[in-house]
């Protein structure tokens, strides 16, 4: 039987610590309950025996700390997750966006995404034959995260959850026509990547792409504290144009953040926003 490792809140605060002083990504606004579970995770994958060799190894290996940033980023688990999200954003606001203007629309799948949000917005786009005409942009903390979307592996047992959102979205094709299968593994059709441009941002999002016309920023402030999400809705909300659009996580809110005042509600069920033009 493995007995999992448990963190204190010291050791915690011991690692972000650490990492601050080490590589200047700034976790201590991270939500903790959910931040703690997943060091133990790390610690436990990696054969680490308590959060001091966690430490020593972030402290003296640049390049593990490349597969910690990967390690400790949630993965996105499922394409089109939340199907009336994704009708909204091709119905609606993708007939807005492509009404016109001198230079392409830029779409930045902001939330350090592990591949299917990109993908998932890259087959709507293509479908209303839309790849082509913008510019896609997408975040990521670590270069492990930007090879793991361009290999276009996805894990097989979410193929059928993959799949049943994807007819509920209701697309033009059949799902299966995105992927193979290569000897077991699922791929997907990178080719729906290849333009894109990826962002490496740290946790603060410093550097942040500017002129944006969609931020799709999904499931991503359950993982911060109010601290936290008020920084990164300041950046966000300085990188989408005035009426651009901002979708969060279903469960998530604008609410009582510094950024509430800058949008209105476009779709409250979606929690999609705009930003107000005066």
């Amino acid at each position: 039987m493995i007995i999992r490792y448990e963190i204190g809140i010291v050791e915690t605060r011991n690692v972000v610590k650490a990492i601050l002083d080490t590589y200047g990504y700034d976790f201590r606004d991270y939500a903790l309950t959910s931040f703690k579970r997943r060091l133990e995770q790390v610690i436990m994958n990696n054969g680490f025996k308590d959060a001091d060799g966690l430490i020593n190894r972030l402290t003296s290996n640049k390049d593990y700390f490349e597969s910690f940033l990967h390690e400790i980023t949630p993965e996105t688990t499922e394409m089109f997750r939340d199907p009336s999200l994704w009708r909204t954003v091709r119905d609606e606001i993708l007939p807005d966006l492509m009404k016109g203007g001198p230079t392409k629309p830029k779409l930045w799948v902001a939330s350090f995404d592990s591949g299917e949000e990109l993908y998932s917005l890259a087959i709507i786009l293509k479908e209303a034959g839309f790849l082509s005409e913008v510019q896609l942009y997408a975040s990521v903390i670590s270069d492990k995260a930007i090879e793991k979307i361009k290999s276009g592996r996805i894990d097989a047992k979410e193929l059928e959850v993959n799949d049943a959102n994807y007819l509920r979205f209701i697309g033009k094709k059949n799902f299966s026509d995105y992927y193979y299968n290569e000897n077991g593994q699922i791929v997907l059709d990178t080719s729906l990547v290849q333009g894109v441009n990826f962002v490496k941002l740290n946790t603060l999002y410093d550097n942040a792409p500017g002129g944006i016309k969609l931020i799709l920023f999904r499931n991503q402030m359950i993982y911060y504290n109010q601290i936290l999400q008020d920084k990164v809705l300041y950046q966000l909300s300085n990188s989408v144009v005035p009426g651009g659009y901002l979708s969060i996580g279903v469960k998530e809110t604008l609410e009582n953040t510094n950024s509430s005042n800058k949008f209105t509600v476009f779709n409250d069920l979606d929690k999609i926003y705009k930003k107000k033009t005066t």
